[in-house]
């Protein structure tokens, strides 16, 4: 979608316009507006992106995996993109993995643990480039800065829960809008856990289905 943001300081100022605030002409600026805009501004950024699986900040990778083998429970350790916020979904869903700090060296880095000889995922990144945001997404920001920067710009207690409440309602649209832009079939096949539904039972192959029943 179009928007006339195309910066991080034209979102602040859209922040700072929702407050009643004089807009900055630079998020290195000296006065209170720009410095506490600054602060925040990546933090909520990337917290906005990890709310929900933007479809303009999604990625399709095939992790590395790494020399590092998990101390038990899992057998390989797969090394996650450096861009890395929020997992969308892994190729194969009926692999079981984790996603935790891989203890590797002095300092901990998030890692993907799993038993699977190969991972592939799709995840959303940290998307920096404004002119790549859709106006959703730009919005997002701007009215989750404003609400943090409520109270401390204006005093307003009240604001900053009107704004809260607002990007909810912001996160629920998105949810609508990227999900029209999907148009996926589903697979269903039929395994051991369709098995377990029933005592005593034994194994079956059961063919691949399509998602309107018929033979894949």
């Amino acid at each position: 979608m179009p928007s006339s943001a195309g910066s991080e300081i034209d979102i602040a100022n859209m922040a700072l316009t929702m407050l009643g605030q004089q807009k900055i002409t630079s998020l290195g600026s000296s006065n209170n507006r720009a410095v506490m805009a600054n602060q925040r501004y990546a933090d909520v950024r990337d917290s906005v992106l990890r709310a929900h699986p933007w479809n303009c900040a999604i990625k399709r990778d095939k992790l590395a995996k790494s020399a590092v083998v998990p101390d038990w429970g899992y057998t390989t350790t797969f090394t996650l993109p450096s861009d890395f916020v929020r997992l969308v979904n892994i190729e194969d869903p009926t692999q079981k993995y984790s996603i935790e700090a891989g203890n590797q060296g002095a300092t901990d880095v998030v890692v993907l643990l799993s038993d699977a000889n190969e991972m592939n995922i799709r995840y959303v990144y940290q998307l920096t480039d404004v002119t790549k945001m859709d106006h959703t997404l730009k919005h997002a920001i701007a009215v989750r800065l404003a609400a943090e920067l409520a109270s401390v710009l204006t005093g307003d207690s009240g604001k900053e829960q009107f704004l809260t409440q607002k990007y909810q309602s912001i996160l629920v649209q998105a949810q609508w809008e990227d999900s029209s832009e999907h148009n996926t079939t589903e697979t269903i096949h039929g395994g051991l856990w369709l098995e377990s539904r029933y005592d005593n039972a034994v194994f079956r192959d059961y063919p691949d289905l399509n998602s309107d029943g018929s033979l894949a």
